[in-house]
C-alpha cells in the first residue's frame, strides 16, 4: 500500500479509498530531526479553544527511543499566528509525568492562549545541556476553534 495513503490512514480497495482510523480523532503530532522526534500535543485534541487556556505538551525522545527528560534541555515554547507575529514567546515550562508511561518518562508542558479562532504555530527549540542530542526546532500547525 502506497505510504501516503497509509499516513492519511487510507486503505485501498480496488478503487476506493477506505479510512482505517478516524483522522479527526488523532490527537498527536510527530515531529522528527536526526536526532530528536517529539510528540507534541494540545489538548483538546490538537483543536484548542479561541480565548482559552490550552494545555501544551512535548514528549521528547531521542533517535534511539530514549528518552530525554525536560531537566536535561533548555526548551522554549513560542506560538505565532498566520502573519508570523508572536502571540506568546519564552512560555513558562515545567515538567509533567505520563500518564501510562514508565516512572520518570515526563513531558515538558505549558500553557498557551490563543486570541481567536484560526490557524496558529507552536515552535518547540531546544538543546541539550550535556550535548547529547543536537540542537532542534520543530513548527508545528495548530487550528484553533472559536
Amino acid at each position: 500500500m502506497p505510504k501516503t495513503l497509509l499516513a492519511l490512514g487510507l486503505a485501498t480497495c480496488g478503487f476506493f479509498a477506505i479510512p482505517l482510523f478516524d483522522t479527526a480523532s488523532i490527537a498527536h503530532q510527530t515531529v522528527k530531526t536526526s536526532d530528536v522526534e517529539a510528540m507534541i500535543h494540545l489538548d483538546p485534541d490538537d483543536r484548542p479553544y479561541a480565548n482559552k487556556q490550552t494545555l501544551a505538551w512535548a514528549m521528547l525522545t531521542k533517535r534511539n527511543g530514549e528518552m530525554i527528560s525536560p531537566a536535561k534541555c533548555n526548551c522554549r515554547m513560542m506560538a505565532y499566528d498566520s502573519q508570523n507575529r508572536a502571540i506568546a514567546r519564552n512560555l513558562p515550562l515545567s515538567s509533567m509525568q505520563m500518564e501510562g508511561h514508565k516512572q520518570g518518562h515526563e513531558a515538558i508542558r505549558t500553557t498557551i492562549k490563543f486570541p481567536k479562532p484560526g490557524v496558529y504555530t507552536v515552535v518547540l527549540t531546544g538543546q541539550a545541556k550535556d550535548k547529547s542530542f543536537a540542537p532542534f526546532e520543530f513548527k508545528v500547525p495548530v487550528t484553533v476553534r472559536p
